[in-house]
């Protein structure tokens, strides 16, 4: 089954569209087929760290209202010919657009891709509400910065009225240390699917439109394989410097009274 994945965040600057580029990239050189949407409407640009800008003529607009096909919007990647990308919208905005044709879209693709990954506007606005509801599943970025952790809190608190949909935890430029991580898990308490640390080669490989995943000889293209492999359903254990099983049982075994007083917290 084709798995449709939102990649969320409350706060903007977190690393959402960088992460979705390089984990699709990563499914993708594990052979799996794959599209990237960019639904930020209004503010184009998934396709920088993709490097794939020059190459944009048709839009994702263009592809919801019908006037091109889904051939016709969509771009290959050059580096990995199995996975392909639908350029947001400059010219529209989300309140400009039909939640249930951009659902319906989705889901006419469904029959050619493994994976859909969606990168969803930063907040809570509606575009938003329109990537969620397109969704099967959700990973929410954050960075241990409070505000980051508040705004992710409330993200995860609105996916919560979805009990339909799997949701994930990726922490983007951490200190790899197992006290501040394990701080964020009993804030946020949803499943961990992996860590990044602040890496500047992240910054230049964006900047050079090359994903940092396509040089195994980069620390955090690895570990973009390796949560590429976790988000697949294999048994990949933490760094070592934060791995720690029994809080991550504790953590898991917390419910909702746990979260109630964590945005307590959160709000002081």
């Amino acid at each position: 089954m084709t798995r449709t994945i939102a990649v969320l965040s409350g706060k903007g600057g977190v690393g959402k569209t960088t992460i979705t580029a390089n984990l699709g990239l990563a499914l993708a050189l594990k052979g799996y087929k794959v599209c990237l949407i960019d639904a930020d409407f209004g503010l184009r640009n998934l396709d920088v760290p993709l490097g794939l800008t020059n190459r944009i003529i048709l839009d994702i607009n263009d592809f919801l209202e019908g006037s091109c096909s889904l051939h016709n919007v969509l771009i290959r990647h050059r580096e990995a010919k199995n996975l392909h990308f639908i350029p947001g919208s400059k010219s529209k905005n989300s309140s400009e657009i039909d939640e249930h044709i951009l659902a319906e879209r989705i889901k006419e693709m469904k029959s050619y891709y493994d994976f859909i990954l969606i990168d969803s506007p930063a907040g809570i606005e509606k575009g938003f509400i329109y990537a969620v509801s397109a969704c099967d599943e959700a990973i929410v970025v954050t960075t241990p910065d409070k505000t980051a952790l508040q705004d992710a809190d409330r993200v995860i608190g609105i996916l919560e009225s979805y009990p339909e949909k799997k949701i994930q935890l990726l922490v983007n430029l951490i200190e790899t240390t197992k006290h501040c991580l394990e701080e964020i898990l009993n804030l946020l308490n949803i499943d961990l699917l992996g860590v990044l640390p602040a890496d500047s080669q992240i910054i230049c490989s964006v900047h050079k439109g090359m994903p940092i995943v396509l040089d195994p000889t980069q620390k955090s293209g690895l570990l973009y394989r390796r949560i590429a492999s976790k988000l697949c359903g294999h048994e990949v254990p933490f760094h070592d410097e934060i791995e720690n099983k029994k809080s991550k049982q504790s953590i898991l075994n917390r419910g909702l009274f746990q979260r109630k007083l964590n945005r307590m917290r959160l709000s002081h």
